[in-house]
């Protein structure tokens, strides 16, 4: 397994609950009230737009222009999830779809050590785990910079996180559901016990 497979597993689940957006209830609905009008752009508006959503998205070549991989990047990591068990394919619709519990538990008791991350430098970037506004108000810094992803647009300073991929902070402004999860993630990356139990419920809120 790759890192850049857990950021497009996540962009497969972001895909998914946009596209029922328009006859969202229950569950989904509430997902999407909750973040709806949040304050969550740590950047310039002048880097990065949102990107429509359609069947197409799920494509390799569509995925591949909005996570700033190859297409040969996509389609091998499709072909390791799918292998791993994390993917199975939609019968009707033909599209890869993630298995979303098994991540949630990948991301709750294997990411810190399998693609382990320590706060660095201080440099200016994109808010990430308990600095991203998804985490804003439920958890408390240890010190007092926030970690961030190195990115010459972001708005905030902070102590540097080498983000899942390289393409990650590129990838997040055309995406808001992917910039939540992929902080969440970060926060089971880099924290304790107290910000793990927190990120793992608020994954399992919106995802699950």
């Amino acid at each position: 397994m790759k890192s850049q497979d857990i950021v497009i597993l996540f962009k497969l689940i972001s895909l998914e609950l946009q596209a029922v957006k328009e006859r969202a209830t229950g569950k989904e609905a509430e997902t999407l009230v909750f973040l709806a009008g949040s304050e969550w752009k740590g950047w310039d508006d002048s880097d990065g737009d949102t990107l429509p959503t359609n069947s197409d998205s799920y494509s390799v070549r569509a995925l591949s222009a909005s996570l700033a991989l190859s297409k040969s990047e996509v389609s091998n990591s499709l072909n390791r999830c799918r292998e791993i068990g994390l993917i199975h394919t939609n019968r009707l619709s033909g599209q890869p779809l993630v298995r979303r519990e098994a991540l949630l538990d990948f991301v709750k008791y294997g990411i810190r050590y399998v693609f382990p991350a320590k706060p660095g430098a201080v440099v200016r970037g994109i808010p990430t785990a308990f600095g991203a506004p998804i985490l804003t108000g439920k958890v408390m810094s240890g010190g007092d910079l926030i970690p961030v992803w190195p990115d010459a647009y972001g708005k905030s300073k902070g102590q540097e996180i080498a983000p899942l991929y390289k393409t990650v902070p590129g990838a997040v402004k055309k995406d808001e559901l992917l910039y939540h999860f992929l902080a969440l993630v970060d926060a089971i990356r880099i924290g304790g016990p107290r910000e793990t139990k927190v990120a793992d419920a608020l994954l399992r809120e919106l995802i699950l």
